[in-house]
C-alpha cells in the first residue's frame, strides 16, 4: 500500500474513532450504559484518545482545515435520523454514479 492510501485510511479511522468518542458520550445516563459498559467505555474511550491524540495533534498542527472539516463530517453524521443514515449508502452511490 502506498503512503498516500495509507494516509487516506488513516484519516477515516480518526474520524471514526471519533465519531465513536462522540456517540459513546450520548449513552451516559441511559439504562444502557451499565456499570460494566461504563467501565469497558471508559477503558475503551482512554485506549481512544491514546490512539488518536498523537494523529490528531500532528494533522491539526499540518492542516487545521482540514482537521476542521472531518470535525464537520463527524458530526454532520451523527446528527442523521436512523432513516438518513439507512439512506446515506444509497444517496452516495447516486452521487459517485454522476
Amino acid at each position: 500500500m502506498d503512503k498516500f492510501n495509507t494516509f487516506k485510511d488513516a484519516i477515516k479511522l480518526v474520524a471514526l474513532y471519533q465519531a465513536t468518542l462522540e456517540q459513546m458520550d450520548t449513552m451516559k445516563g441511559t439504562r444502557l450504559y451499565r456499570q460494566n459498559i461504563k467501565a469497558m467505555m471508559r477503558r475503551l474511550e482512554t485506549e481512544i484518545e491514546r490512539a488518536i491524540n498523537g494523529p490528531l495533534s500532528a494533522l491539526d498542527s499540518t492542516d487545521e482545515e482540514l482537521m476542521s472539516t472531518i470535525q464537520y463530517k463527524v458530526e454532520m453524521i451523527l446528527d442523521l435520523s436512523l432513516e438518513e443514515l439507512a439512506g446515506l449508502k444509497l444517496a452516495i452511490d447516486e452521487h459517485r454514479d454522476v
